[in-house]
């Protein structure tokens, strides 16, 4: 069974409510919330392989953290 995909429309809706979550959070807080709205999806969806492969799928490009 192959996952659910979301049409542009939907996606575009989630963009907008996701643009007005962070702009009503104090800048301060914008990484804290991304990382509990992350763990609210990976508990709805439920399958850690699925949350693994999103995780590697948005990492993917960004450049890497220079090494301290």
């Amino acid at each position: 069974m192959s996952p659910a995909t979301l049409d542009p429309a939907a996606l575009e809706r989630i963009y907008e409510a996701l643009a007005r979550a962070l702009d009503a959070v104090d800048p301060a807080d914008e990484s804290l919330f991304l990382a509990k709205l992350a763990l609210a999806l990976a508990n709805e969806i439920g399958d850690v392989g699925r949350i693994e492969a999103a995780i590697a799928s948005a990492r993917a490009g960004l450049p890497a953290t220079p090494a301290s």
